[in-house]
């Protein structure tokens, strides 16, 4: 009977030190929400925070799902989605057109959120982890797929979202294709989308035509 009890409470302990870890985790995802993006968003034109983006990066992997020829599995798609930007809560978001930035993005992002994943139980780091990479580096059908939703959706908002000639940074409608051409290996629907999204954003001023 004593040793029963004992394995009890010693299985009860972990159970308690596994969900502390877990929580404490939780109260971390409150810094992404304080994480600002360039991106702006239709309420008092503020700018979106990275878990706003990550959110509606989820949701569209739902939408756009048939437009994705071969076979994918979705919850790793919103997972990757989910957790992708994580490593920006001490790194902050680096401007997609930032080049100089984006040199050590990675890394620094890399560093990032095994700050952030040092609060989960360590089976959850690795798995946390594998994704994020996994999505860096783009090579599996579900992290070319996450990675065109990563691009796509906030060109769709800033069509939606930005006032006629918003273009503080000069920006050129090749860059921008540049930049989002890649989608096109994934999904000619959706390459044909952001084409057409660029094409009306240089007609509303958000690109020089060049």
């Amino acid at each position: 009977m004593n040793r029963i009890s004992y394995k009890n409470i010693s299985k009860e302990f972990h159970i308690l030190e596994r969900l502390q870890q877990q929580l404490a985790f939780t109260n971390e995802l409150e810094k992404l929400k304080a994480t600002h993006r360039n991106n702006r968003t239709l309420d008092a034109y503020r700018f979106e925070n990275s878990a706003e983006h990550s959110w509606q990066g989820a949701l569209m992997a739902l939408v756009f799902r048939e437009y994705i020829p071969e076979e994918v599995n979705l919850e790793k798609v919103m997972s990757m989605l989910l957790i992708h930007d994580l490593g920006e809560i001490y790194a902050g978001d680096t401007f997609i057109f930032d080049d100089v930035g984006k040199s050590d993005s990675y890394d620094r992002e890399l560093d990032s959120l095994k700050i952030s994943l040092d609060k989960l139980p360590s089976d959850q780091q690795d798995s946390f982890l594998e994704l994020w990479q996994e999505f860096e580096t783009g090579i599996s059908i579900e992290a070319k797929y996450a990675r065109v939703l990563d691009a796509l959706v906030p060109l769709l908002n800033h069509l939606e979202v930005a006032q006629s000639h918003d273009n503080p940074y000069g920006l050129t409608k090749s860059q921008v294709i540049a930049k989002k051409s890649f989608i096109k290996e994934t999904s000619e629907t959706l390459w044909e989308l952001a084409q057409e999204v660029i094409d009306q954003s240089v007609a509303k001023g958000l690109y020089l035509d060049e």
